[in-house]
Parts: C-alpha cells; sequence; structure tokens
C-alpha cells in the first residue's frame, strides 16, 4: 500500500474544498451528518494520526480535534491538507509490513484495545476511510446541486455508474 495513493486522495479531496464557499464548507443540512468541514477535518485527523503512529510505533484514530478551524474554514482545511501531503512522503521509505501497534476503542465506555498490524494495513484503512468521507461530502454537495469530479468518493475497484 503506498503513501501516494493516499496523497492521491488528499489532493482530489483538497481540489472539491478549494472551490466551496465558507457558507457551504459550514452547513450542516441534517442531523445525521455534520458538515462539510467536519468530515474534512476528520479525514485530517486520521492522516494525522497515521503520521504520528509512524513515528511513535503506536496508532489511535480515537483522538480529534473538534471545532479546529479546518472545520470552518476551506483555506486552513487546504492547508493542511498541502502540509499533510507532504508529510506521507515520509511513509514511501517504510517498509509496509513494518510492525505498528494500533490502539482502539471498540465500546463506548471501555478501554482501548492493542492491536498489532502493520503500516500498510494502516495507510490502507485511511485511504478506505477517506473515500468513504469523500462520498459523503459528494452527497452534501449534490443536494445543493454542486457537482464533485466523477471519481470522487468512489474506491478504485468500483466501476463508475453507467
Amino acid at each position: 500500500m503506498s503513501a501516494a495513493a493516499l496523497q492521491g486522495q488528499l489532493r482530489s479531496l483538497r481540489e472539491v474544498v478549494d472551490g466551496l464557499s465558507i457558507e457551504v464548507y459550514r452547513s450542516v443540512t441534517s442531523r445525521s451528518s455534520g458538515s462539510i468541514g467536519e468530515h474534512v477535518r476528520h479525514c485530517l485527523d486520521h492522516a494525522r494520526a497515521l503520521l504520528t503512529g509512524m513515528s511513535s510505533g503506536e496508532c489511535s484514530y480515537d483522538g480529534r480535534l473538534r471545532g479546529t478551524r479546518i472545520e470552518t474554514d476551506p483555506r486552513a482545511a487546504a492547508i493542511e491538507m498541502a502540509m499533510l501531503s507532504v508529510a506521507l512522503d515520509r511513509l514511501e521509505a517504510v517498509p509496509a509490513d513494518r510492525p505498528i501497534r494500533l490502539q482502539a476503542i471498540a465500546q463506548q465506555g471501555a478501554r482501548p484495545t492493542d492491536i498489532r498490524t502493520t503500516v500498510g494495513r494502516e495507510i490502507a484503512f485511511v485511504i478506505q476511510h477517506t473515500i468513504q468521507h469523500c462520498a459523503v461530502i459528494a452527497l452534501l454537495l449534490e443536494h445543493r446541486d454542486i457537482a464533485v469530479p466523477p471519481r470522487f468518493g468512489y474506491a478504485p475497484s468500483t466501476p463508475l455508474p453507467v
């Protein structure tokens, strides 16, 4: 699994975010989804957690930085995506089978569970997680009649609808 694929997802997300007004970026249209900015921030939290995990040997996606400028300002989000993308270059030199410890809370109120995993597996997870949130962002934009690129929010293995 390649960090370049994650960088590509962040680049695609940045292209969509760069064209949005602050109003569209912040707007919450449903109780079940949140704003586009909240989805973007959540994706970037995961990329940041992956990078932190590579440095420390321990990774956790449960920490969140809610309420940051990334949630409310598409320009701040675009800058953060560019910085994370540059930082992801470091992962290209890391073997995909390098072990890492993942701490995950699987049930509310439970203690974190330690899971042995690999760098490649965690890169794959963050890529898939980002794609999932891009799909939600695409739906939120569709409700506003704002078009997104044809493959935005689609897994690479998913054929485009006819």
